[in-house]
């Protein structure tokens, strides 16, 4: 098993160049404390279990230090949020430190809370103690079910304050995911009309997380995009089988690899009522838990016009399609191994 320092840091994302990112160094919290960690998670990085009671560990997760080959930036998008398109996103506080190699794939480490980035536009940056222990423990049983989802190391508290209806602690959730690439990621340089970036970031991707594509040649673009379309049916699927409400399908919090992104808000209905809204200002309904499945493929079409500059558009309807029998397959199969009265 690894200590901490051990760990080799890679920087693919920043090869892209930074019309995608901007680098911003996380600023800490003061007096911070350890409130959890998962072991779990240490594990997957290949981490000593003890190593969460260390100093360093306290220090990097706070975002207070910084280890050997950390290039700490905040990623740009754009995105639909509740049907509408906002071009003037991205990490507003939240930092990826960078990339490490596990057994299981390389994992991008980011903090999220680490204060106000360039995209922060009026937000204060930083997360409070609640809505983090709350993702912490979502994606804990997101994972626990089989689900899709990224994954939380833990939760470091410090000593200031923020308002979230009250005031209480700030607090910093480090997450781990393969890619924090989004749909809104590439509604980005579509709205933009940067050709050349949706051709880099869609060879980005394809190369590091949908690598079987690239035998497609040419049509590597088109068999990608099938690809997410699958994927992110198939984790529609997962969530109407265990009854988890995301709350906030907006497309820059929807994961370009099919995982469960950005759950602040996310809850489950054990009843799957298929009207329960977790979303306090969802008046209307449009993340309910019933909605998701076609939430899904609307976001699906997002994309699809966000990458028709580089793909044709009888193949952009073929691999959308392919969405709602692939929903249905897999939610079917789900249900299926599902014990009786679960």
């Amino acid at each position: 098993m690894k200590h901490l320092s051990d760990l080799t840091f890679y920087n693919h994302f920043h090869t892209l160049g930074t019309h995608f990112y901007c680098e911003c160094s996380p600023q800490g919290l003061e007096n911070p404390t350890l409130v959890c960690s998962s072991a779990e998670v240490l594990q997957q990085l290949g981490l000593h279990p003890d190593e969460a009671n260390t100093d360093l560990f306290l220090q990097v997760f706070s975002g207070n230090a910084l280890l050997p080959g950390m290039q700490p930036l905040a990623q740009d998008y754009a995105g639909h949020q509740f049907g509408n398109f906002n071009p003037f996103l991205g990490d507003g506080r939240a930092l990826l430190l960078g990339e490490v190699a596990t057994p299981t794939g390389i994992l991008d480490i980011y903090l999220k809370g680490s204060g106000r980035t360039p995209y922060a536009r009026n937000a204060d940056g930083r997360a409070g103690l609640r809505e983090c222990l709350h993702e912490f423990h979502i994606t804990a049983q997101l994972a626990a079910l089989n689900v899709p989802t990224a994954r939380c190391l833990c939760v470091v508290s410090g000593s200031q304050q923020v308002y979230r209806g009250g005031f209480e602690p700030s607090a910093i959730l480090t997450r781990l995911a393969p890619s924090h690439i989004r749909f809104g990621t590439f509604e980005n340089y579509y709205f933009q009309k940067n050709r050349a970036a949706l051709c880099q970031l869609a060879d980005h991707v394809i190369a590091c997380h949908y690598p079987d594509c690239l035998a497609a040649g040419e049509q590597r673009y088109a068999a990608f995009f099938a690809e997410v379309v699958l994927r992110t049916a198939r984790l529609m699927a997962h969530w109407q089988a265990v009854g988890f409400v995301h709350g906030v399908m907006n497309t820059d919090n929807q994961s370009i690899l099919g995982l469960t992104l950005d759950v602040g808000m996310g809850a489950f209905t054990p009843e799957r009522d298929p009207a329960y809204v977790c979303h306090p200002e969802d008046g209307h309904g449009r993340y309910a838990f019933g909605q998701q499945p076609v939430v899904g493929l609307w976001n699906c079409n997002v994309l699809a016009r966000a990458l028709s500059p580089l793909i044709a558009a009888h193949d952009l309807r073929t691999a959308l399609q392919a969405y709602e029998p692939e929903y249905l397959r897999h939610y079917t199969a789900l249900l299926s191994e599902s014990p009786p009265g679960a």
